[in-house]
């Protein structure tokens, strides 16, 4: 009787460590979505700047 509360025991703490790792990977699934956002956001950004500062110099020159 014992050992199978024991495995009981185990098999819950299992899951819950399978829950909380599901969790982790959410996060840092969306961490890096966050991330990849950013750096595109930015790249685009920067194309941007480029391409005005671009226009600009062929306007006044």
């Amino acid at each position: 009787m014992v050992h199978l509360f024991m495995e009981i025991i185990i098999f819950k703490t299992l899951l819950m460590n399978l829950k909380n790792n599901r969790i982790n990977l959410t996060s840092y699934q969306i961490y890096i979505f966050t991330q990849l956002t950013l750096l595109l956001s930015s790249g685009i950004i920067g194309i941007g700047f480029i391409l005005a500062s671009y226009l600009l110099a062929m306007t006044w020159i």
